[in-house]
């Protein structure tokens, strides 16, 4: 994937649509048991944070769709956790 010019970490979804405070939603998929996050995703997590974008790493798709649901209708309070 690297040498399709894919960056290791950045995260699998972006919701391109301001919302709230945030700028847009970036959303790592991760599989509920056993997911765990690279130190690379680690890092541009933090970085999306800091640029003013919600960030998150979500564990399976009932999850993802609450963090979604939530972004898309402004009841997104902070973009440090997964939900």
């Amino acid at each position: 994937m690297t040498a399709q010019g894919v960056k290791p970490g950045v995260p699998d979804l972006f919701i391109p649509r301001a919302a709230g405070k945030f700028h847009g939603l970036f959303i790592e998929m991760k599989r509920e048991k056993g997911g765990k996050l690279s130190p690379h995703q680690v890092e541009w997590i933090a970085l999306l944070r800091r640029e003013g974008y919600a960030a998150y790493a979500c564990y399976g798709f009932d999850n993802a769709r609450l963090v979604i649901e939530k972004y898309l209708s402004g009841r997104l309070e902070c973009g440090n956790s997964t939900t």
